[in-house]
């Protein structure tokens, strides 16, 4: 009597922890499907436009990371700046806006002025990849306005 009650509740116990497991499981897997944002490190591939007429005049590479705290860092293959630091914030659904800024050097290493960047990224379903339409501003020394330029980007989330 005593073995026979012991397997029924042993039975009970595994089934028990069984079902526990399962469910934790298909929680942390549905809870890290609801968790893949835009957060993570991306390689990205920019193309600068002329604004008024979307003609590539030159490409570039770049990896940003974008932090689960809304930050940004970005770094790039342009010596001629520093790395650039910023902010993100969800929009709605797969949209997403982010602006980071940097300083600009001249050639002789002395400071041109600082480069604002603004971006509109749509992420893709599956959150591998992104798209993004870019609107820059630089400014001289004395903050004042000296340029404006347009790009696009498309990335891959590293893993």
């Amino acid at each position: 009597m005593k073995t026979r009650f012991l397997k029924i509740i042993s039975g009970m116990a595994f089934a028990t922890v069984l079902s526990l497991t399962v469910t934790q499981v298909s929680v942390f897997a549905q809870s890290a499907q609801k968790q893949q944002g835009i957060e993570g490190v991306w390689d990205v591939r920019i193309t600068l436009v002329q604004c008024d007429t979307g003609q590539a005049i030159s490409t570039g590479r770049a990896l940003n990371m974008f932090i689960d705290n809304g930050t940004l860092t970005v770094t790039d293959t342009n010596f001629l700046h520093g790395a650039a630091l910023g902010t993100w914030r969800r929009l709605h659904g797969r949209s997403y806006t982010a602006v980071h800024r940097y300083f600009v050097f001249k050639a002789d290493g002395s400071l041109a002025g600082i480069n604002a960047v603004t971006r509109d990224i749509e992420l893709s379903r599956n959150a591998d990849e992104f798209t993004a339409t870019v609107t820059s501003e630089t400014f001289n020394p004395a903050d004042q306005l000296i340029s404006t330029g347009c790009a696009t980007a498309t990335a891959t989330r590293l893993e």
